[in-house]
């Protein structure tokens, strides 16, 4: 098998030759990689991905919600550029009108873009002071003909072994409530003030289906994999009432994956936290992938995941970056790894990877103990 129907074949819980893997580590651990294998493109990660995924072992570069990094693709923006004090966020949010600031880690000199400042509904108290196709408007701002990926040029239509096309920008529901609207006023409206929850979750639904739409018509015959995240969960549980997500997000989720099924693409999604309160229902909706599997959070270690579903969804992630990656040893990371394995074997259905993009204080040794065998 090579690497793509080896992930293909896990998704699809067909047999494997052996369990697939992704890579994920943010760019200061990505920087530190590179120059540990003495790769001499280390500025330049979309020149030198492919050899680092060859050193470490893995088989694809996971950017989090999607299953390959260097082959996920972007539409063209004709719109404004943020000014300062707000900086361009890397993720696209700038876009339609969600704010970000540079935010620093001193201890690692690293600079980070702090999405979510300064939200643009964080003020309005009623419906009456939203205006109407705020957010869908927007929509003309994109040039879905022009499709790219941010770190390299590449061929989408040529089929290709290395890569796997990934679609799925703009696509977190709930997030992008919280970002426009600020969390705790969005929460709070959730609770005490539904017109207006309802107001801004029609309008970012009906923006997130036609920005698909139009992925859809543009890319469609070529897309492969369409990945979201929307952290709805924390380490402990729901963020909000699990009757509230049923409501108001789980019928534009279900929308949203019919219509990348139709066009046979794979849906990937990616949720931190313990989300057993509506996963089930994501489950039924449609999903391929669950994306993080926080083993960390309650009720979340590897083996109830597998008893609950194991059989029903493929998942993504599943080795803690917190702790395991960061405080435990080699062998008692590749003891985690092998238990792993030995729940799956080679039936497909799991896709083994930090579960999220691996911390800057994380030995090099660790990372390198997933992918030995």
């Amino acid at each position: 098998m090579n690497k793509k129907e080896r992930i293909k074949a896990a998704i699809s819980f067909k047999t494997v030759d052996k369990i697939p893997t992704t890579f994920r580590a943010n760019n200061y651990l990505s920087s530190k990689f590179m120059k540990y294998f003495d790769i001499n493109t280390a500025s330049n990660l979309g020149t030198g991905y492919e050899t680092l995924l060859d050193k470490i072992g893995a088989d694809f570069w996971s950017s989090g919600s999607k299953i390959d990094k260097f082959s996920t693709l972007l539409p063209k923006y004709n719109g404004e550029i943020p000014k300062e004090p707000y900086i361009d966020d890397g993720t696209f949010f700038y876009t339609i009108g969600i704010k970000a600031k540079k935010g620093k880690m001193q201890i690692y000199d690293i600079e980070y873009p702090n999405v979510g400042i300064d939200p643009p509904l964080a003020n309005i108290e009623s419906v009456n002071e939203i205006k109407e196709g705020f957010l869908t408007s927007k929509i003309e701002l994109f040039d879905f003909s022009k499709m790219k990926n941010k770190y390299r040029e590449f061929d989408y239509k040529e089929p290709c072994e290395k890569n796997i096309v990934c679609i799925g920008g703009l696509s977190s529901l709930y997030m992008i409530c919280c970002f426009l609207r600020g969390m705790e006023n969005f929460l709070m409206d959730l609770a005490f003030n539904k017109r207006l929850a309802e107001c801004i979750i029609k309008e970012v639904g009906e923006f997130c289906l036609e920005y698909n739409r139009r992925e859809l018509e543009n890319i469609g015959l070529y897309a492969e994999y369409y990945g979201t995240w929307d952290d709805v969960a924390g380490t402990d549980g729901m963020m909000f009432n699990p009757e509230l997500f049923n409501k108001y997000f789980l019928p534009i989720y279900k929308e949203l994956i019919a219509n990348n099924k139709k066009h046979g693409l794979f849906f990937g999604w990616h949720v931190c936290g313990s989300v057993h309160q509506v996963l089930p229902q994501m489950i039924d909706a449609g999903i391929d992938v669950f994306d993080v599997v926080q083993t960390s959070a309650k009720d979340m270690d590897i083996e109830n995941i597998y008893k609950l579903y194991g059989k029903s969804v493929c998942l993504h992630g599943a080795l803690d970056i917190q702790k395991l990656l960061v405080e435990k040893t080699k062998k008692e990371i590749r003891e985690e790894v092998k238990k792993i394995k030995n729940l799956w074997g080679q039936r497909g259905g799991i896709i083994l990877a930090p579960s999220h993009e691996a911390l800057p204080d994380t030995p090099i040794e660790n990372i390198l103990a997933i992918y030995e065998n």
